[in-house]
């Protein structure tokens, strides 16, 4: 994938997490931590699959092992923060979406194990890092509240101001919101992206 592309497949991610769950960074928060979870695992079993000569079985074995884990992974949720595992539902099984693309994660994989981790678990954090931003934006402007996991409850931070008054920050927070907050970011991205270009063919020529 070229790296002017990525950004779409950053966009495509977070449709696939963001959009069925509430607008709240606990939430991004926790389903982060599940992907960088089963990213690690499913590529540290994707090279022991190939070295046991097991390619036929892999999506299986792959599959199984990435719903288990979303399985494993709620349950140990539902002991920590039962709150969150019931707002979450059936979104806990959303990065199993994202972490079986085969095609970005895995085209590199014969260049050895902890080089193929170490792009995998890069690439991880980026996805990590534009989707925590993303949704830690809506819980501030949409709610004015900063929200962290907790022992047996959901930590929320009041900001000094509240926002829930004002319907065009709330609206940040809802789903259409979100659609119009990602479309403003594609739109942004695309537009700069060809200032870009013609700034350097302009150089360049």
């Amino acid at each position: 994938m070229k790296d002017s592309n990525k950004i779409y497949f950053y966009i495509a991610a977070s449709l696939a997490f963001l959009i069925p769950v509430p607008g709240r960074f606990v939430y991004g928060l926790l389903l982060m931590i599940l992907f960088n979870i089963q990213m690690a695992t499913i590529t540290l079993l994707f090279h022991a699959i190939h070295h046991m000569q097991l390619a036929e079985m892999r999506n299986a074995i792959l599959a199984l092992t990435i719903v288990g884990l979303s399985i494993f992974y709620k349950q140990i949720l539902i002991i920590i923060c039962p709150i969150a595992a019931l707002t979450l539902g059936y979104c806990i099984f959303l990065p199993t979406l994202v972490a079986v693309v085969i095609d970005f994660f895995f085209l590199d994989y014969k260049k050895g194990l902890k080089k193929h981790l170490a792009s995998n678990m890069i690439k991880s954090a980026f996805m990590t890092i534009f989707l925590l931003l993303f949704v830690f934006f809506r819980d501030v402007v949409g709610y004015g509240t900063i929200t962290l996991p907790g022992w047996k409850q959901i930590i929320v931070l009041h900001l000094p101001y509240n926002l829930e008054s004002a319907s065009a920050s709330v609206f940040l927070a809802t789903i259409p919101g979100s659609l119009v907050l990602i479309s403003v970011l594609l739109a942004l991205y695309i537009f700069v992206l060809k200032k870009f270009k013609i700034l350097s063919n302009v150089v360049f020529d």
